[in-house]
């Protein structure tokens, strides 16, 4: 198999928190928990009017659900600004507090070595133990690495996560424009965005015989019992697991109706007795044992450096069905960097999302990471002349564009994530 720095990675992926919330039917602690801490009648300095009291989807406390058509923007509290303009970086250590592995070593000692700093880097394996944390004592973190669409507006609303202040950030030019005045924190006062990456179906095509790119529905392709003796895993997690027959019914994947989650339970029921699926994201260490596997784009990148000996890269082919002659919907998201309230380096925290919004350092990250940073000048053309994709799979690579195709897998009200997990435990008995 091909060297890389992530072959003594341990087996707990970047995204592990989320499968393991999934796995054990947990969700994220209750919104009323999280904006127990928020004085009822704090005035907002941002936001529009009625910012901390409309509501959608049944949500309470002031959270509002943000939706690409209906754009929310996070409250600036007088007890929750950003930090003031003119800083100088603190003496550090910078703490960062992430998913395992999520920053490259190599790309925090050069960051370091520039601010002549330390970093210290902690790592959290389920949303309840981030916000957990995040309440009991944020101020031990600077930087989260990183907070998801599921999350942002609890974190947010419940004054965990402090604003960012721009003047310390002159590379957020360098973000796409999709993300420089997102519908999930309108701009961008909170969030910044850290990596981007598309869910699709992940093949080896010397096993399956049918183009899956040409079906009209590729998401059948996890049902067909032809393969089933062959491997075929489905994410776990409970937004991943459902989101597949949702996506085969051609239904919202962030939807709370109780009779469209009744019958995409029934379709994955079938699917359990039919498929024999496993249920898992470490596609990428089992190389060998799957003929299908829905998955991300950015695992998909890893698999260059996972092959068993006798298996070619081009072996795996990748479909994001948006892109498919079909046209089905599909899933494209990102992941966002945010500075906890209380953090004791925040210029520090700012530094270094700058320093990973330059495009220089984005492409090294990446060159590691596999997940793709949302930085002009990255871009799919660069990253494949570069060699760190091969060219069978460059449809893991996004661009700008890919946005308006896909949806995005967005933050459900309290009621409905519970309908979720519940669903999710019937159908894998927690797996």
């Amino acid at each position: 198999m091909s060297q890389h720095p992530r072959e003594r990675r341990p087996p707990i992926s970047r995204r592990e928190f989320l499968r393991r919330a999934g796995a054990a039917g947990a969700a994220l602690p209750s919104l009323a928990a999280i904006l127990a801490a928020c004085a009822e009648d704090e005035p907002t300095v941002g936001g529009p009017t009625g910012a901390t009291g409309a509501t959608e989807g049944g949500a309470t406390g002031g959270l509002q659900l943000a939706r690409p058509d209906n754009p929310v923007t996070l409250p600036i509290t007088d007890a929750n600004p950003p930090i003031a303009d003119g800083l100088s970086p603190e003496a550090g250590p910078l703490r960062i507090f992430g998913y395992n592995d999520y920053i490259w070593k190599k790309v925090r000692n050069q960051f370091a070595a520039a601010y002549g700093v330390d970093v210290e880097y902690t790592v959290f394996d389920t949303p309840e133990e981030m916000v957990a944390k995040l309440q009991s004592g944020g101020s031990e973190f600077d930087l989260i690495v990183s907070v998801t669409l599921e999350n942002v507006g609890k974190l947010a609303f419940g004054e965990l996560i402090q604003p960012l202040n721009k003047s310390y950030l002159p590379n957020f030019s360098n973000v796409w424009a999709v993300f420089q005045d997102p519908f999930y924190d309108q701009g961008a006062q909170y969030t910044v965005p850290y990596t981007v990456y598309t869910t699709g179906i992940g093949y080896r095509n010397d096993l399956v015989t049918d183009d899956v790119a040409a079906m009209p529905n590729p998401y059948d392709i996890l049902w067909d019992a032809r393969y089933a003796a062959d491997g075929v895993h489905l994410l776990n997690g409970a937004r991943d697991t459902l989101s597949a027959a949702l996506l085969r019914m051609d239904e919202d994947v962030n939807t709370d109706d109780p009779a469209v989650l009744d019958h995409a339970k029934q379709m994955l029921l079938e699917g359990v007795d039919t498929m024999n699926w496993k249920f898992d994201h470490v596609d990428y260490n089992e190389l060998g044992t799957f003929a299908i596997h829905q998955t991300w784009s950015g695992q998909v990148v890893y698999y260059q450096y996972y092959l068993p000996e006798g298996l070619p890269i081009e072996s795996f082919s990748y479909v994001w069905p948006p892109k498919a002659s079909g046209g089905a919907n599909g899933i494209i998201t990102n992941d966002m960097f945010a500075v906890p309230k209380g953090a004791q380096n925040p210029v520090l925290a700012h530094a270094m999302i700058d320093w990973l919004s330059d495009p220089a350092n984005a492409l090294l990250n990446y060159s590691y990471e596999g997940f793709q940073p949302p930085i002009q000048g990255v871009t799919p053309d660069s990253i494949l002349a570069d060699g760190l994709v091969p060219e069978n799979l460059a449809n893991v690579l996004i661009d700008e564009a890919d946005f308006a195709l896909g949806v995005q897998q967005l933050e459900l009200a309290p009621e409905t994530n519970q309908l979720w997990q519940q669903i999710y435990q019937e159908v894998t008995g927690g797996a």
